[in-house]
């Protein structure tokens, strides 16, 4: 059952999405044509772009496993061996789904000969940077368009979402130089309510605080803080070319728009369907509700963003997989019981 939720949910927003294109007299034939139309040397740049993040993603990893192997004793990893494995995993997450986020921990795990946890651990400290640059990115160009002000409440949205990041950055900070103090008041407050659920909290906090001991000093911190910032503008990047690849109106749309664009693709990126499709259904949402765009200008365009975006890297994964004499079905399985031999 848990593994068909996502499916099951996927099945649902197809089906309204299907009632909807038919109720709306949805025109299949101007659909295709907007695809003929489009200019797919754009698109074929775009691609490069975006396989250019799990470059900076490497490369970030790599300096996230400095700590671990200092202590371990073991030699310094250059980034470039860790290339296949963020291609590799990317295009796990592409065909399994969720399952697939486990294939570049294990993967590095075994590269390395670290531990399977201590990798998970990256991951998720990887996600905090993630968030924190997008986040970033997102509010800055909120608070600094004066053409956005006009779109309904996304003005706003900016002052809360850079409030929250500043959040998110004081707690983090906050767990990295004193994490047990901070996990016992947050347990303490959150046994207020339940017990378990406070003992529950303070243990994700200090799991969470040993995570962070992949970064050890305020280099490591500034260099992977620019890394994660250049990744996103790459994946912006990435949209500026697929949408200006598209005949007007859809490549009309500014610099601006196209970044809040990627909020509404993060956004649905994060419902758990296979393939991430949810980033198409936030893309097509914004284009057309938000931008207004004909709906089937809006459902092409963002039917390409998702597949550059999440898709195009399959390829490359799969070459990537037969140089290192991988196989991508084995490695999912055994991400189901990484601590097996």
């Amino acid at each position: 059952m848990k593994r068909a939720i996502p499916w099951l949910l996927f099945l649902a927003i197809a089906v309204l999405v299907a009632w909807k294109l038919h109720t709306s007299h949805f025109d299949w034939t101007g659909f295709v044509q907007s695809f003929r139309r489009a200019d797919f040397r754009l698109i074929g740049l775009a691609v490069l772009v975006i396989y250019s993040n799990n470059l900076f993603r490497a490369v970030r990893w790599a300096v996230f496993l400095r700590p671990a192997l200092k202590l371990s004793g073991k030699p310094h990893i250059h980034w470039w061996t860790l290339v296949g494995s963020q291609f590799i995993g990317f295009t796990g997450l592409a065909i399994f789904g969720r399952i697939g986020e486990l294939i570049r921990p294990l993967l590095v795990s075994r590269r390395t000969g670290l531990t399977f946890s201590s990798q998970i651990a990256v991951v998720t400290v990887e996600r905090v940077f993630d968030l924190s640059a997008f986040a970033l990115i997102f509010s800055v160009n909120l608070l600094l368009s004066p053409q956005l002000r006009t779109l309904p409440y996304l003005h706003k949205a900016g002052y809360t979402i850079a409030a929250l990041t500043i959040v998110l950055l004081v707690f983090v900070a906050s767990v990295r130089l004193a994490g047990t103090i901070v996990a016992g008041l947050a347990g303490g407050l959150a046994s207020l309510i339940s017990k378990p659920a406070g003992a529950a909290v303070k243990e994700k906090i200090l799991h969470f605080r040993d995570g962070l001991n992949v970064i050890d000093s305020l280099p490591d911190f500034l260099i992977a803080t620019a890394l994660s910032i250049g990744l996103w503008l790459t994946i912006a990047s990435a949209y500026v070319l697929v949408l200006k690849a598209f005949p007007a109106p859809v490549s009309n749309l500014t610099v601006s728009e196209i970044i809040v664009l990627m909020g509404f693709s993060v956004a649905g990126s994060a419902l758990p369907i296979p393939g991430g499709s949810g980033a198409w259904a936030g893309n097509s949402f914004a284009l057309a509700q938000l931008f207004h765009l004909p709906a089937e200008l809006a459902g092409s365009a963002g039917l390409m963003v998702w597949l550059i975006g999440s898709m195009a890297v399959i390829p490359a994964g799969l070459l990537f997989a037969k140089i290192e004499g991988i196989s991508l079905a084995q490695v999912a399985k055994r991400t189901e019981a990484p601590n097996q031999p």
